[in-house]
């Protein structure tokens, strides 16, 4: 295997045949609709990935060095848009799920998941993820309801999706639910099994509990155990 490896890093040649038969068996595509692009780089790395489209001139964008595995991304509807950045990692499981039109999931470099459900739902909602995150297994993101809860008075409907925008270097622990217009500021940290309603504006804060409240402030994490 040490053998392969060292094999790898030094002929890129073999190394972009390697990652194209991988890819081959790795990633599955399912598209019904025209004008729908899926654009990977040579070193991004499928495993059990399948990717199902239903709709028109869809964009998805993978970027150098990722590492993909047993993700389902699915959208429904046109115009819809999945930016993944630089060196981003999907150890465990997932899913990029997006519904109806004009939807964004995009997410920064360099950001880790071990499971995670991002949904975007209903028209020009967003998830927007930023870079060096780190999400652990079970954690549920999303931007709407899915279904219409309607206010009898005036028969309106009282709750429409907002975006979802999580900041850099975040971590967010297990269990985990960030409903929609939820703003999580930069360095911090939720805790497992917190349910978050309510944007988080102070930086380097430990935020957990449902109902969610600050912690402890002035804090920042590392991925390493000091």
């Amino acid at each position: 295997m040490n053998l392969i490896i060292k094999t790898l890093k030094k002929n890129k040649l073999i190394k972009k045949i390697a990652f194209f038969l991988i890819n081959k068996i790795g990633l599955k595509k399912n598209i019904v609709g025209v004008d729908n692009v899926i654009k990977y780089s040579d070193n991004a790395l499928f495993r059990n990935v399948h990717i199902v489209i239903k709709g028109n001139n869809n964009i998805i964008k993978i970027a150098e060095n990722c590492r993909i595995n047993k993700v389902k991304v699915y959208i429904s509807g046109n115009d819809n848009k999945i930016n993944v950045g630089v060196g981003v990692l999907f150890n465990r499981s997932g899913d990029l799920w997006i519904e109806d039109n004009n939807c964004l999931i995009k997410i920064g470099d360099l950001s880790t998941f071990e499971n995670v459900h991002l949904a975007a739902t209903e028209n020009g909602s967003q998830i927007v993820i930023g870079k060096d995150c780190m999400f652990a297994y079970d954690i549920d993101v999303r931007t709407g309801d899915s279904h219409s809860i309607i206010e009898l008075q005036d028969n309106k409907r009282i709750n429409y999706a907002k975006d979802v925008v999580i900041g850099n270097h975040v971590w967010i622990g297990s269990h985990v639910s960030i409903l929609k217009g939820v703003i999580i500021a930069d360095n911090c940290v939720i805790a497992t099994r917190s349910l978050l309603t309510k944007s988080i504006e102070q930086e380097c804060t430990i935020v957990g509990g449902n109902p969610q409240r600050i912690l402890k402030a002035n804090v920042m994490w590392n991925r390493n155990r000091i």
